[in-house]
Protein backbone atom coordinates (compact mmCIF):
# COMPACT_ATOMS: atom_id res chain seq x y z
CA UNK A 1 0.00 0.00 0.00
CA UNK A 2 2.84 2.36 0.79
CA UNK A 3 4.34 1.63 -2.62
CA UNK A 4 1.08 2.57 -4.37
CA UNK A 5 0.88 5.78 -2.38
CA UNK A 6 4.47 6.67 -3.22
CA UNK A 7 3.98 6.06 -6.95
CA UNK A 8 0.73 8.04 -6.91
CA UNK A 9 2.39 11.04 -5.29
CA UNK A 10 5.25 10.97 -7.75
CA UNK A 11 2.93 10.72 -10.77
CA UNK A 12 0.50 13.27 -9.35
CA UNK A 13 3.32 15.73 -8.90
CA UNK A 14 4.59 15.02 -12.42
CA UNK A 15 1.20 15.33 -14.18
CA UNK A 16 -0.50 17.94 -12.00
CA UNK A 17 -2.46 20.50 -14.10
CA UNK A 18 -0.77 23.39 -12.29
CA UNK A 19 2.62 22.20 -13.57
CA UNK A 20 1.51 21.31 -17.09
CA UNK A 21 -1.87 22.55 -18.33
CA UNK A 22 -2.12 19.86 -21.03
CA UNK A 23 -1.89 16.95 -18.59
CA UNK A 24 -5.21 17.49 -16.75
CA UNK A 25 -6.78 14.37 -18.24
CA UNK A 26 -3.77 12.23 -17.32
CA UNK A 27 -3.86 13.58 -13.75
CA UNK A 28 -7.56 12.69 -13.55
CA UNK A 29 -6.83 9.10 -14.68
CA UNK A 30 -4.05 8.79 -12.11
CA UNK A 31 -6.34 10.06 -9.34
CA UNK A 32 -9.10 7.62 -10.30
CA UNK A 33 -6.62 4.74 -10.41
CA UNK A 34 -5.32 5.64 -6.97
CA UNK A 35 -8.87 5.86 -5.60
CA UNK A 36 -9.56 2.32 -6.85
CA UNK A 37 -6.25 0.84 -5.76
CA UNK A 38 -6.27 2.38 -2.30
CA UNK A 39 -9.65 0.84 -1.34
CA UNK A 40 -9.75 -2.96 -1.10
CA UNK A 41 -13.50 -3.17 -1.85
CA UNK A 42 -13.24 -0.98 -4.93
CA UNK A 43 -10.18 -2.90 -6.10
CA UNK A 44 -12.04 -6.22 -5.80
CA UNK A 45 -15.00 -4.72 -7.66
CA UNK A 46 -12.72 -3.40 -10.42
CA UNK A 47 -10.97 -6.77 -10.70
CA UNK A 48 -14.30 -8.59 -10.96
CA UNK A 49 -16.06 -6.27 -13.41
CA UNK A 50 -13.19 -4.82 -15.39
CA UNK A 51 -12.65 -1.25 -16.53
CA UNK A 52 -15.71 -1.14 -18.81
CA UNK A 53 -18.37 -2.11 -16.28
CA UNK A 54 -16.78 -0.73 -13.10
CA UNK A 55 -18.48 2.68 -13.36
CA UNK A 56 -21.91 1.31 -14.30
CA UNK A 57 -24.13 1.33 -11.16
CA UNK A 58 -26.39 -1.36 -12.59
CA UNK A 59 -23.47 -3.74 -13.16
CA UNK A 60 -22.16 -3.04 -9.66
CA UNK A 61 -25.59 -3.79 -8.20
CA UNK A 62 -25.90 -7.04 -10.18
CA UNK A 63 -22.42 -8.07 -9.09
CA UNK A 64 -23.17 -7.42 -5.42
CA UNK A 65 -26.51 -9.22 -5.62
CA UNK A 66 -24.81 -12.23 -7.23
CA UNK A 67 -22.15 -12.21 -4.52
CA UNK A 68 -24.82 -12.14 -1.80
CA UNK A 69 -26.70 -14.99 -3.48
CA UNK A 70 -23.48 -17.02 -3.70
CA UNK A 71 -22.76 -16.34 -0.01
CA UNK A 72 -26.28 -17.44 0.94
CA UNK A 73 -25.82 -20.63 -1.08
CA UNK A 74 -22.55 -21.37 0.71
CA UNK A 75 -24.28 -20.84 4.06
CA UNK A 76 -27.13 -23.16 3.05
CA UNK A 77 -24.68 -25.84 1.95
CA UNK A 78 -22.84 -25.52 5.27
CA UNK A 79 -26.11 -25.88 7.18
CA UNK A 80 -27.04 -28.94 5.10
CA UNK A 81 -23.72 -30.62 5.81
CA UNK A 82 -23.97 -29.70 9.49
CA UNK A 83 -27.47 -31.15 9.66
CA UNK A 84 -26.31 -34.36 7.95
CA UNK A 85 -23.43 -34.63 10.43
CA UNK A 86 -25.84 -34.23 13.36
CA UNK A 87 -28.08 -36.93 11.90
CA UNK A 88 -25.10 -39.24 11.49
CA UNK A 89 -23.98 -38.57 15.06
CA UNK A 90 -27.50 -39.27 16.33
CA UNK A 91 -27.58 -42.57 14.42
CA UNK A 92 -24.27 -43.64 15.96
CA UNK A 93 -25.36 -42.64 19.44
CA UNK A 94 -28.66 -44.46 18.99
CA UNK A 95 -26.81 -47.61 18.00
CA UNK A 96 -24.56 -47.39 21.07
CA UNK A 97 -27.55 -46.90 23.35
CA UNK A 98 -29.33 -49.83 21.69
CA UNK A 99 -26.36 -52.17 22.26
CA UNK A 100 -25.99 -51.07 25.86
CA UNK A 101 -29.69 -51.62 26.53
CA UNK A 102 -29.52 -55.09 24.92
CA UNK A 103 -26.52 -55.96 27.08
CA UNK A 104 -28.26 -54.55 30.14
CA UNK A 105 -31.56 -56.41 29.74
CA UNK A 106 -30.68 -59.59 27.87
CA UNK A 107 -27.63 -60.75 29.78
CA UNK A 108 -28.32 -61.32 33.47
CA UNK A 109 -26.47 -59.14 35.95
CA UNK A 110 -24.78 -62.11 37.69
CA UNK A 111 -22.91 -62.95 34.42
CA UNK A 112 -21.09 -59.65 34.43
CA UNK A 113 -20.61 -59.34 38.16
CA UNK A 114 -19.26 -55.89 39.00
CA UNK A 115 -18.99 -55.04 35.28
CA UNK A 116 -22.77 -54.86 35.21
CA UNK A 117 -22.52 -51.47 36.97
CA UNK A 118 -19.90 -50.27 34.50
CA UNK A 119 -22.27 -51.07 31.61
CA UNK A 120 -25.07 -49.20 33.36
CA UNK A 121 -22.82 -46.15 33.83
CA UNK A 122 -21.97 -46.21 30.10
CA UNK A 123 -25.66 -46.48 29.29
CA UNK A 124 -26.51 -43.48 31.46
CA UNK A 125 -23.61 -41.48 29.99
CA UNK A 126 -24.68 -42.29 26.43
CA UNK A 127 -28.23 -41.18 27.16
CA UNK A 128 -26.96 -37.99 28.83
CA UNK A 129 -24.74 -37.18 25.85
CA UNK A 130 -27.68 -37.71 23.50
CA UNK A 131 -29.88 -35.38 25.53
CA UNK A 132 -27.11 -32.78 25.75
CA UNK A 133 -26.51 -32.87 21.98
CA UNK A 134 -30.20 -32.51 21.23
CA UNK A 135 -30.46 -29.39 23.40
CA UNK A 136 -27.13 -27.93 22.30
CA UNK A 137 -28.24 -27.41 18.71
Amino acid sequence: MAEIKEVFRRLAFQYHPDRDAGEGERFKEISEAYAVLSDADQRALYDALGPDKYDDPREVLFYRLNQEAANREVEREYERSRSAQKYSDAEGLGFVIFILIIIDFVIPSWVFGPWFYVFNVFLILAIAVGIYDSFKS
